[in-house]
């Protein structure tokens, strides 16, 4: 992985979370991100290749070449990763960690009864296609 970028795993199921990964689609201007699907084979796969604990499927996770972060901790990496003034958003970091993700486990609760849970995983379009390691994956929907 090249300096500064990220792997997001997603849950690909959420529209609340497809939502979140197309705001970051539309400001990676530095083409530092990349995706995965958590419900995909792909994510359990790189999980065990690396001797990691099995995906949460209510936290977003990033992993940055070294660690995998979940949690407040994730969200602060993704936008450690963006240019402009998103790059700003690492300053939630100064906030104390359980503070942070007891905002960010409030929502990630409540995220399905708010917004409902697909039945399928959400396909991309190009141009954003190549962002997407895992789209050959039997649990997106027929691209």
């Amino acid at each position: 992985m090249a300096a500064g970028s990220r792997i997001i795993f997603f849950d690909g199921q959420c529209p609340f979370c497809v939502g979140w990964i197309k705001f970051l689609l539309d400001r990676d201007a530095d083409n530092r991100l990349r995706f995965a699907s958590l419900q995909s084979d792909w994510t359990r796969q790189f999980m065990e290749d690396r001797a990691l604990h099995p995906p949460r499927m209510d936290s977003v996770l990033v992993w940055d070449g070294q660690e995998l972060l979940d949690r407040s901790e994730a969200a602060v990496s993704i936008a450690e990763a963006l240019p402009g003034i998103w790059h700003m958003g690492k300053l939630v970091r100064h906030v104390p960690l359980k503070i942070r993700n007891s905002l960010y486990d409030f929502i990630a609760e409540r995220r399905t009864d708010w917004f409902g849970k697909s039945s399928s995983c959400w396909v991309p379009k190009d141009p954003y296609r190549q962002k997407f390691l895992d789209l050959s994956d039997p649990v997106y929907e027929n691209s």
